[in-house]
């Protein structure tokens, strides 16, 4: 069954009245099905110790999902009179530790969860959610094994392919790419790479790794390192031109020298979109800046919404509340394909510049990717 496409806004969902088209199934949006003194409970796991860029990348997707959560419900929190209440468990980066904190939360009645953060955990979630029928968003995690893995499972951002096609439109026709890459994946075929070096993520050797893409002659390369670290940028050879998907803004600097000639692609950079959406999100934010996390988090949670509408006691009625879902948020127009659950989605192209005294690195956007252009397939 396939939902009306209709925009989520702020305004429409407040009035908590949006129906599905060709639905017969009777909304209860006064009461939120249940009594009032029943929460509908998301259970969110995000990674509070380890990975100190995890750990502040997963705090950015809590205040966009909490944003996000207040807006699309124009500030109530709440669908008719059932408050939504966000659990959080801790789950250290880890599979293991995701799952049994992801148990403890389907105990205490969460039907969605939101996390991941790395492709092991979200894979891990993403089983977890089919063997137990819950709803699952992955958060941030791009691995294309997790699209269509089940029919518990939306994605919230793009996947790997998604992100590489939209990289491809910097390829210079005729020239030498080559791709850096701890794990290349399909990046060399999608790209066009003439050669790929492939070296341990934690390797420190990264002088012997620019005399290796100088050796190849190469006029771009593509990088996808686990870490942005500034000597991996600054032993690029001259003249080469990096591509790479942009990291948090944390990790602007790292790029140092390097960036005036980069060339990225990013699901959202604060700045890409001017609406209602973001002008809520940009004063709620630390430092009036989004990021990516705060997006990806903005965006589920009006899934989320959508879902506990149509289905906030059953998971079976959540799944075709998502399935064709068209609306729009901070990154404008999205879409949930329902062959797969893959958000078709903007994306954005652009450089890093540095301004003011103090070099402050900011992130400027050229080019717009529409869902078109990066769709996976079928």
């Amino acid at each position: 069954m396939t939902l009306s496409r209709r925009a989520v806004l702020g305004a429409a969902l407040g009035s908590l009245t949006v129906a599905a088209g060709g639905c017969a199934r009777p909304l209860s949006p006064a009461t939120g099905g249940g009594n009032a003194k029943t929460p509908l409970n998301v259970g969110l796991l995000w990674t509070r110790t380890g990975d100190q860029l995890k750990v502040a990348e997963s705090t950015r997707y809590e205040q966009g999902l909490r944003i996000g959560l207040s807006w699309v419900t124009n500030r109530a929190n709440k669908i008719g009179v059932r408050a939504i209440h966000t659990l959080k468990a801790d789950d250290k980066g880890s599979p293991e530790v995701a799952v049994a904190a992801a148990e403890d939360l389907i105990a205490k009645g969460c039907r969605i969860l939101v996390g991941g953060f790395t492709d092991p955990v979200a894979l891990r979630l993403a089983e977890l959610a089919g063997r137990r029928k819950v709803l699952f968003i992955p958060a941030m995690a791009t691995s294309d094994a997790l699209t269509g893995i089940n029919k518990y499972t939306f994605r919230d951002g793009p996947s790997e392919t998604q992100l590489l096609m939209a990289v491809r439109a910097y390829v210079k026709p005729g020239g030498r790419l080559v791709v850096l890459a701890a794990d290349p994946g399909k990046a060399p075929a999608l790209l066009g790479a003439a050669a790929t070096i492939k070296a341990p993520a934690s390797t420190t050797d990264f002088t012997a790794i620019g005399k290796k893409i100088k050796a190849l002659r190469a006029d771009q390369v593509y990088v996808d390192w686990p870490v942005v670290t500034p000597r991996l940028w600054e032993a690029l050879p001259a003249g080469v031109q990096p591509l790479t998907v942009l990291g948090a803004r944390a990790t602007w600097p790292a790029y140092g020298t390097t960036g005036g000639s980069l060339r990225f692609v990013t699901p959202y950079v604060d700045g890409a979109t001017n609406n209602s959406a973001y002008s809520t999100l940009k004063v709620s934010v630390p430092g009036r800046r989004a990021d990516t996390g705060h997006a990806e988090g903005f965006t589920a949670a009006q899934m989320i919404v959508r879902a506990l509408q149509l289905g906030p006691q059953d998971v079976a009625a959540m799944i075709p509340a998502l399935e064709g879902m068209f609306f729009n948020g901070l990154k404008t127009a999205m879409n949930v394909r329902p062959q797969d659950h893959l958000m078709l989605e903007q994306l954005w192209g652009g450089r890093l510049t540095w301004t003011g005294a103090a070099g402050v690195v900011t992130a400027v956007t050229d080019r717009q990717f529409g869902p078109a252009e990066t769709a996976i397939p079928l």
